[in-house]
């Protein structure tokens, strides 16, 4: 069965970043993986005002095209997020975005998704851009998988499978098979006690979803070890927060 994946492209030039998603659609496409790209450019996509209607009544009251976006997104097997390097981190477009989704930290809807990014940059700040986005995608819910960058020097360097092979191996994947790491298992413990504390909306969804007795999203597999500090923490962080 083919798999569905979403590249999102947040540089305005459609250069570097761009051609470098271009390369990965031509190549995944050879393996049975559609890759839609989106240009973040070509969406109005306002700044969040903070106002937290999308947190307590979970609809935005920007009117624009993130919540449409956000939805379709959503419905992809994969994401691959790319991003030049602005500042020491993501572009100011993606940010712009990334603050719209703030709800799905609270209600994950990309949970057991593999999330890839390109990072671009002329000389610096890489490692720290894909540590953001990393970041960025736990939080999402999703499963941070592959990491691939160019600098000027290796700009011209082609890129090849094996630089998003766990991409892909996750894409086939059954989810009873993926490996979370400890700090995903950390994350999911933070966005359970939040659920069962604070928004009442956040209870119901993750209720509905089966989520607030679990160790993880999905059955995965999981050692011994890390159920216990997951466990532990879990345990811990709840004692230390009061329903709102």
């Amino acid at each position: 069965m083919k798999k569905r994946v979403v590249a999102i492209n947040s540089s305005k030039r459609k250069k570097t970043t761009y051609g470098l998603l271009k390369q990965i659609k031509k190549q995944m496409e050879d393996e049975d993986i559609i890759v839609d790209v989106f240009n973040l450019f070509d969406f109005n996509i306002k700044e969040c005002t903070g106002c937290e209607s999308c947190l307590r009544k979970g609809k935005c009251c920007l009117k624009d095209d993130a919540e449409s976006l956000m939805t379709e997104i959503a419905g992809y097997d994969g994401i691959i997020i790319s991003t030049p390097v602005y500042m020491n981190s993501i572009s100011g477009k993606l940010k712009v975005f990334v603050d719209r989704t703030c709800r799905w930290m609270h209600r994950p809807q990309l949970a057991s998704m593999p999330i890839m990014f390109v990072v671009t940059s002329a000389a610096s700040g890489i490692k720290g851009t894909i540590k953001y986005l990393k970041n960025i995608s736990l939080q999402w819910g999703g499963f941070p998988t592959d990491a691939i960058s160019r600098k000027v020097k290796t700009l011209l360097i082609p890129v090849e499978a094996g630089e998003y092979n766990k991409f892909v191996k996750h894409l086939f994947m059954h989810e009873k098979k993926y490996r979370p790491d400890i700090n995903q298992l950390i994350q999911f413990q933070v966005q359970r006690v939040l659920a069962e504390k604070v928004l009442p909306i956040d209870k119901e969804y993750w209720d509905a979803k089966g989520w607030s007795n679990q160790i993880y999203f999905f059955d995965a597999r999981i050692n011994i070890v890390k159920r216990s500090v997951a466990a532990v923490f879990y345990k811990f962080l709840s004692s230390r927060i009061r329903a709102v």
